[in-house]
């Protein structure tokens, strides 16, 4: 069953299929609950890499946990890409 989240997604994500939106909710929707739980953006980003979530999709998630920011996308890209989880370790 599609939950209202993948539904969302489908209305304004074009190129998804339902079997792919319902992944993305399933990530949204569990990280809204990390989020609410007290975890910062740095280790949800860490959870989206270590499940394997490519970076747009991680972008696309994001987009959805950061709300009405006025520039979202920009934000989103900047918090994924800017993530520890995402930036080689040059150490």
């Amino acid at each position: 069953m599609i939950t209202p989240t993948a539904e969302e997604l489908l209305a304004s994500v074009g190129g998804l299929s339902p079997e792919q939106a319902q992944q993305v909710a399933d990530h949204i929707d569990e990280c809204r609950d990390l989020l609410t739980a007290g975890t910062d953006m740095d280790t949800i980003q860490q959870h989206l890499q270590d499940q394997n979530v490519p970076i747009i999709r991680a972008i696309l998630i994001t987009t959805r946990l950061i709300g009405d920011h006025p520039s979202r996308l920009q934000a989103a890209r900047e918090i994924v890409e800017c993530s520890p989880a995402r930036t080689p370790n040059t150490a």
